[in-house]
C-alpha cells in the first residue's frame, strides 16, 4: 500500500520575521556596528557650540570651522567609493572609522582657528568616508530582492541611533565637551571592530582594470538619479534651513521648532519597523514617485501652518513621504552599478547630498527672502514632484537594464 506523501504547508512568516528575517547575518554585524555608532555621534550636534562656548570664537568664526567639516564631508563620498573598489570594503571602512577616531581627539584638543579648521575637514573626510564602503557591502551580500528593506533598516537604525545620541549627547555636554569627542571616538572603534571581527571582504575578484569615476559619470541613468536626489533634498533640507525661520516668523520661538522638527525623529524610529514589510512588497519605482509627491505636498502645507500643530501636521506629512522611499534609493543605485564599481556608484550618490547640502541653505534663503513664504514651498512642491516623476523614470530604466 502506498502511503500519499504530506502535503506541504505554506510557511507564513511572522509578523517580526517579515521585517528582520531572511538577511544575512553578515548584514546584521554592519547594522548593529551602524547603530553604535551613530549612538555615540555627539560631537557634530553641538560642535557649534562647542566652538563659541567651550573656546569662545564668534559665531562666523564657527561658522568657517563648519565650513570646513561640510567640505570634508562632500569630497568624502567620492574618495570613499574609490577605495572601496581598489583597496576593498573592509579596509576602507575600518580606514575611515579608526582615521575618524583620530581626527575627533585632534579636533577636541584643537585652540587655534587654523587647527579647528584643519582637524574639522579630516573629520569630515574620514567620519563619512566609510558610507560607499558600507553601502557596497549591504549590495554585495543581500539578495536583490531584500537590499530595499536592508537599507531601510539601516536608514532606521542611524535616526534611531541620532535621536538617542542629541538626547544623550546633551548632558554629556553639561559634564564637559571632552565626553563628547571621547564618547564619539569611542563607538568609532567600536564600529571598527565589528567590521574587522564579523564582516568579511566583500568585494567581487577584480577585472584587468579596476575602472574608474569616468565610466560612472558617463552613465547617464546614473546621471539622471543624481539630479533627482539633488533636486529632492534640496527641497528636503529646506525644514532644517529655513523652517525654522518660518516657525519663528510665525511667533512659535525656536522652542516651537524644536518640538515641531522632533515629530520627525519620532515617527521614523516608531513608524517605520512597521512599514517595512508592507514596503517590501511594493514595486519601487511607483513608491519613488509617491514618495517624491508626499514629500512636496507636505512641505508645501507649510504654507498655510501658523500653530505647532499645523506645522506639525506638515512635518508628519513630509515625514511619511520619507519613510516611503527610505531603502529605495539605496537599492535602486545597486541595481544600476556594475559589482566591480559599486563602491564609486555609491560614493557619487552619497555626494549629491552634498551638493545638496551646498546649495540648500543660499537657495531657500534667497527665495525666502525675495520671493516669500509662499514661492518657497510651491518651489519645494515643484521639485519634490519633479525629482519623484525622474526617480520612477530612472527605476524602470534600470528594470529594462537588468532584465
Amino acid at each position: 500500500m502506498t502511503v500519499p506523501a504530506p502535503a506541504e504547508v505554506a510557511v507564513v512568516p511572522s509578523w517580526w520575521g517579515a521585517r528582520v528575517g531572511g538577511l544575512p547575518r553578515t548584514f546584521w554585524a554592519l547594522w548593529s556596528g551602524t547603530l553604535a555608532n551613530r549612538l555615540g555621534s555627539f560631537v557634530l550636534p553641538f560642535l557649534s557650540l562647542f566652538l563659541t562656548r567651550g573656546r569662545g570664537y564668534s559665531v562666523s568664526e564657527a561658522g568657517a570651522v563648519l565650513t570646513a567639516f561640510g567640505l570634508g564631508s562632500a569630497v568624502s563620498q567620492p574618495i570613499g567609493g574609490m577605495l572601496a573598489d581598489r583597496i576593498g570594503r573592509r579596509r576602507t571602512m575600518v580606514g575611515s572609522l579608526a582615521s575618524s577616531a583620530a581626527a575627533l581627539v585632534a579636533l577636541g584638543a584643537s585652540h587655534h582657528l587654523p587647527a579647528l579648521c584643519v582637524t574639522a575637514f579630516v573629520f569630515g573626510v574620514t567620519s563619512e568616508m566609510y558610507r560607499p564602503a558600507s553601502s557596497a557591502s549591504v549590495a554585495d551580500l543581500v539578495p536583490q530582492e531584500q537590499r530595499a528593506r536592508a537599507f531601510a533598516l539601516l536608514f532606521w537604525a542611524l535616526n534611531l541611533g541620532f535621536a538617542v545620541a542629541t538626547l544623550l549627547g546633551g548632558y554629556l555636554a553639561d559634564k564637559g565637551y571632552w565626553l563628547l569627542f571621547g564618547g564619539d571616538a569611542a563607538t568609532s572603534l567600536v564600529f571598527a571592530g565589528v567590521v574587522l571581527r564579523l564582516v568579511p571582504e566583500t568585494m567581487p575578484p577584480r577585472r584587468d582594470s579596476p575602472g574608474s569615476f569616468g565610466a560612472v559619470v558617463r552613465d547617464r541613468l546614473m546621471l539622471a538619479l543624481v539630479l533627482s536626489v539633488i533636486l529632492e533634498a534640496v527641497a528636503y533640507m529646506q525644514a532644517f534651513y529655513t523652517l525654522p525661520l518660518a516657525v519663528v516668523h510665525d511667533g512659535l520661538g525656536t522652542g516651537g521648532y524644536g518640538i515641531v522638527i522632533a515629530l520627525n525623529g519620532v515617527l521614523i524610529v516608531a513608524l517605520q519597523p512597521l512599514l517595512l514589510g508592507a514596503l517590501g512588497r511594493r514595486s519601487r519605482g511607483p513608491l519613488l514617485l509617491t514618495s517624491g509627491v508626499v514629500i512636496g505636498v507636505g512641505l508645501w502645507l507649510t504654507s498655510f501652518a501658523d500653530t505647532v500643530p499645523m506645522h506639525m501636521l506638515a512635518v508628519g506629512v513630509w515625514t511619511i513621504g520619507e519613510i516611503l522611499g527610505a531603502g529605495q534609493l539605496g537599492a535602486l543605485v545597486a541595481s544600476i552599478a556594475p559589482p566591480h564599481l559599486r563602491g564609486r556608484y555609491m560614493g557619487l550618490f552619497g555626494m549629491s547630498y552634498g551638493v545638496s547640502a551646498f546649495l540648500a541653505p543660499g537657495l531657500g534663503t534667497q527665495v525666502l527672502a525675495h520671493l516669500g513664504e509662499n514661492a518657497l514651498w510651491r518651489g519645494c512642491l515643484v521639485l519634490a514632484c519633479t525629482s519623484g516623476v525622474v526617480m520612477l523614470l530612472v527605476s524602470h530604466a534600470a528594470d529594462r537594464r537588468t532584465s
